[in-house]
């Protein structure tokens, strides 16, 4: 395979392109596990976009309203992991990420876990990558005591056998 040097130099931003985005899910993680807005706040461009199931939040106000209430809600402390991300170049500029988190978390008196899904689309024309869009959706929140057992309701009770 032939390639002029445009287009190997075109191939080589896109993945360093991919490359800068991809790091943003560690950091991301990180800040989720020593949880101060500013430094959250900090990873997303001033008109992003943060959406989950519940609630959609526009902007540095809403992202850190958003993160406040949910802090408040949730005090465990926590430890966050980022696996099997997708990284696809959209176009000049902007990455897409497609990645399963889960997380652990302790209180006093119980242990949490959960697990869920990102789709985000990065920018990654500043010095630094910046969420443009992030999508978080938790497929699962329990406590150790209840795990991940399943009570067959009706319709499953008949698939189940």
């Amino acid at each position: 395979m032939t390639t002029s040097p445009d287009d190997q130099a075109a191939r080589l931003t896109r993945l360093e392109e991919c490359a800068a985005a991809s790091n943003i899910l560690h950091t991301f993680a990180a800040s989720l596990d020593e949880p101060e807005i500013e430094r959250v706040l900090a990873l997303f461009r001033e008109d992003a976009v943060l959406s989950s199931p519940r609630r959609e939040a526009v902007g540095h106000d809403e992202i850190r309203a958003f993160f406040t209430e949910a802090w408040a809600a949730d005090p465990s402390e926590k430890r966050h992991f980022v696996m099997s991300p997708r990284v696809t170049w959209l176009d000049p500029g902007r990455v897409r990420l497609e990645a399963y988190f889960y997380f652990v978390g302790r209180m006093p008196d119980s242990s949490v876990l959960g697990w869920g899904t990102y789709d985000d689309v990065v920018d990654v024309t500043g010095p630094e990558p910046r969420f443009a869009r992030i999508r978080m959706e938790s497929h699962l929140r329990t406590d150790l005591a209840g795990g991940w057992a399943s009570v067959p309701g009706p319709a499953a009770a008949g698939a189940a056998r």
